[in-house]
């Protein structure tokens, strides 16, 4: 138990590690960033700024009029090859890895609702883990709505629009999503009361 949640801590780390790198020179506690390296730090905290909003976006926003569909699901809906290559019947710790290695938190949690609750106490700790650098309810949340709709056992894709035919496991998947968000909640709030 100790040795995953020690290595979620490690996947976390390296993951922002990735996406933050930034050269500096440090002196006596204080660094010191040119300015071409600090334009090169903005540029990123921009661009982590455009990934954050992405990671909570959900693929399809149901309004009274329409639906709104993200890139990815635009993607899914278009690209077949694309959506095969996205879906499998089963998932495993490897392609969370390889979807976490990508930064693509969104795929990875969406492969973790799909393996749980065989993996139940796995999945919540490695998903809680980033929970202290992004907000992992809302992706969970944004997860299920970009990738559920657009599973192909759930859903067909008749001339460019889904088509739910099996909502009961689409009701099973939110089931398990709404599960793991209610989680992570009961997480922040107990180690709230350790502080």
């Amino acid at each position: 138990m100790l040795k995953v949640s020690k290595y979620c801590s490690y996947v976390v780390a390296f993951t922002m590690l990735l996406v933050l790198q930034v050269p500096a020179q440090q002196q006596e506690g204080t660094v010191t960033l040119s300015q071409a390296e600090a334009l090169k730090m903005y540029d990123k905290e921009q661009k982590m700024k455009v990934w954050l909003k992405n990671l909570v976006e959900p693929g399809v926003v149901v309004t009274d009029e329409k639906m709104i569909f993200s890139e990815e699901a635009q993607k899914l809906i278009r690209d077949s090859a694309y959506r095969s290559a996205v879906y499998k019947d089963v998932y495993t710790f490897i392609d969370v890895k390889e979807s976490l290695s990508t930064l693509d938190l969104q795929k990875a949690y969406w492969q973790m609702i799909h393996m749980y609750p065989e993996n139940k106490e796995t999945i919540l700790r490695y998903i809680y883990a980033y929970d202290k650098l992004v907000p992992t309810d809302e992706i969970v949340t944004a997860a299920f709505y970009t990738y559920a709709f657009f599973d192909p056992n759930i859903t067909s894709i008749i001339d460019g629009k889904p088509n739910v035919y099996r909502p009961d496991i689409f009701e099973d998947y939110l089931r398990r999503t709404k599960e793991i968000v209610g989680y992570i909640k009961y997480f922040r709030e107990e180690n709230k009361k350790t502080k």
